[in-house]
């Protein structure tokens, strides 16, 4: 059964749309229906944990103004207890463009109609709500076995110090969590290409790894940026300086150009036929995309709507002055971060290309020439 809150400050009112759609719903058996005023909402969600939420955006002051509470109390759900949310309105429109775009929220505008498209609404979002069911079982059947393993060392360590020991738990226990939740494909289940990105950052400092975005670059890969300089010296944070002034980046280009250049011979633009096409897509998988990178190119994923197929070019390096980049309002942009391991990777990558020594020409055909020569003497040795 799914639990339905319904916010709604005119349910009071058994002729109001709003009391009429909660009466309905609630004939539905496989419906539980919670009604809230903007008031009390808040604590309501918290206490009960709803699967959906319906929630208008008007409240009726008592001088009989219009205020739009709901776009509030929608934030709020946004930042603390997010779930799938039908707004169920007469004035749509004032809910954010950030909000509307969101896969997992619905809008229904109030009428003669509007039961029928909330009842629609609310079987859309029934995947999106057992989805939401099946990832909080999971988190929280790994934060137990977080607990259980942590508590134990902070009492033995901080047996006098509670605070200290609170603190300790808290830590300890979120690098645990996040650790066990690292390891949850247990099954052996693939991760989705993208699934490498952190989008947007989680991190208040830049990071080695980090996509970056020219501001006014949209989908253009030429206008992403990938950081190269160590996370350790970009620490912002906590009252700390870092330790430069400019990022190292490596330059983006399209994926398809960045192929070309690494598998194709020079001058030639495209692959002729389905033959050479197939065995492209080998090489591909087996030697660039299993590897992580290929010579000077490392190749990124889609992330639909934020970052494109592209390849960072670590040969082509810019510096980007420090105080440039940012969440928003500056020249370049933190699109996402990028999970471990894949950021050592990037790492990785750039040590195999910045840090190669530089090596006189030798002859390689004389050196082969010596090595088969040994060769065939063993083989020799091995026949008699």
């Amino acid at each position: 059964m799914l639990k339905l809150l319904f916010v709604d400050d005119q349910l009071n009112d058994d002729s109001s749309s709003a009391s009429i759609a909660a009466r309905k719903l609630e004939a539905i058996d496989e419906y539980s229906i919670i009604r809230a005023d903007f008031s009390d909402a808040e604590q309501k969600i918290d206490d009960i944990v709803p699967d959906l939420i319906i929630l208008d955006l008007q409240e009726e002051t008592a001088s009989g103004e219009r205020s739009f509470t709901g776009t509030s109390t929608c934030e709020w759900i946004w930042e603390n207890r997010f779930c799938p949310i039908v707004v169920y309105s007469a004035f749509p429109d004032q809910l954010s463009e950030t909000h509307r775009s969101h896969p997992f929220i619905e809008v229904v505008k109030k009428g003669t109609k509007g039961v029928e498209s909330l009842k629609r609404s609310i079987t859309k979002l029934r995947p999106h709500i057992e989805s939401i069911r099946e990832a909080e079982k999971s988190i929280r059947k790994e934060f137990s076995v977080a607990m259980r393993e942590v508590a134990p060392y902070a009492y033995d360590t901080f047996k006098d110090n509670p605070d200290r020991r609170n603190d300790a738990i808290l830590r300890s226990g979120r690098r645990r969590l996040a650790a066990l939740m690292d390891g949850l494909s247990k099954d052996g289940t693939r991760l989705a290409s993208w699934e490498q990105y952190l989008c947007p950052p989680v991190c208040p400092d830049i990071q080695l790894g980090d996509i970056l975005r020219k501001t006014d670059g949209k989908d253009d890969p030429a206008s992403f940026r990938v950081v190269l300089t160590p996370s350790c010296d970009l620490v912002s944070s906590g009252g700390r300086k870092p330790k430069v002034d400019k990022v190292l980046v490596a330059c983006c280009c399209p994926i398809e150009d960045a192929l070309m250049r690494i598998q194709m011979k020079p001058g030639r633009k495209k692959l002729n036929d389905g033959k050479e096409l197939e065995a492209f897509k080998e090489r591909l998988t087996k030697h660039i995309l299993t590897q992580g990178y290929h010579k000077m190119m490392i190749p990124f994923p889609c992330l639909e709507g934020r970052i494109p197929a592209m390849a960072a070019d670590l040969r082509e390096l810019e510096f980007i002055p420090l105080g440039d980049i940012g969440l928003s309002d500056k020249t370049f942009l933190r699109i996402a971060s990028i999970d471990s391991p894949f950021r050592e990777l990037v790492s990785w990558a750039y040590l195999q290309i910045a840090c190669r020594p530089g090596l006189p020409d030798r002859d390689f055909n004389l050196w082969c020439d010596e090595i088969v020569a040994l060769l065939k003497e063993e083989k020799k040795k091995d026949c008699s």
